[in-house]
């Protein structure tokens, strides 16, 4: 898919129809909102769906299902946007590879976004967006990917993203001064993440990502910013675990 350099001229601002996908995770989820001026976002549906090992055979029905009810056809959309990781190796490839296809056959822009920056993102809409946050999705083989903000959003970004072993999650958020760690791995590594700060506030909803993926995937076209192609964080294993943060 062709894509705009960092140096592009800011496009046009999206009107209408978006779908967002998110596969990077055990929760994957589809949303599908309105956009207007501004950038606000009216008529949003979202479906998720789980376990990730059947990614594959749930998001399209889940994609038809939302612009069904809204009475949509992919060539109807203004804009697709799909989470381009760190997650899932499987996942976000199931999740990008739909979303390009369904671009290039109906010749609709597309947009990838960070699943930390959606989680970030999904949690300052629960929480309020005025916190300290270290963001935690699940890398596998005992391992996180991380990143850092001041309130949400892409351009909240204090570190990050890297990876982060579970028992060091909390020692490294106090240290940058986060209060409080979400995301979608802490349900799998609570006990092991409080173990080193019990002062943080751990948050363990798991919520479903692909609303937050809408709204940050407009920003990213009005940007100009519409690479789909995937955010890998993990080197070759013979690179061993070294992280930082």
């Amino acid at each position: 898919m062709p894509e705009l350099d960092s140096g592009s001229v800011v496009a046009a601002p999206i009107s209408g129809p978006v779908l967002a996908l998110d596969t990077t995770g055990t929760l994957g989820s589809v949303a599908l909102g309105f956009a207007g001026p501004g950038g606000a976002v009216t008529g949003e549906a979202v479906e998720s769906f789980q376990p990730s090992k059947l990614h594959s055979r749930n998001l399209l029905p889940a994609i038809r299902r939302v612009m069904a009810r809204a009475g949509l056809e992919t060539r109807d959309l203004a804009l697709l946007v799909a989470t381009r990781g760190p997650g899932s190796f499987t996942g976000l490839r199931i999740g990008l590879a739909t979303a390009q296809g369904f671009a290039l056959a109906a010749g609709i822009r597309a947009a990838g976004v960070s699943s930390l920056d959606a989680a970030a993102l999904a949690d300052a809409a629960a929480s309020g967006s005025a916190l300290r946050r270290l963001v935690i999705v699940d890398a596998l083989r005992g391992e996180l990917f991380a990143a850092l903000y001041d309130g949400a959003g892409p351009d909240a970004l204090v570190r990050g993203p890297c990876r982060l072993l579970p028992e060091d999650t909390a020692r490294r958020a106090g240290e940058h001064g986060a209060v409080r760690i979400c995301g979608p791995a802490v349900l799998r590594y609570r006990d092991v993440i409080a173990r080193g700060r019990p002062d943080i506030e751990i948050v363990e909803e798991r919520r479903a990502l692909a609303a937050a993926a809408l709204r940050l995937g407009l920003l990213a076209a009005r940007r100009g910013e519409t690479t789909l192609e995937p955010l890998y964080l993990r080197q070759p294993d013979i690179h061993g675990r070294s992280v930082t943060l």
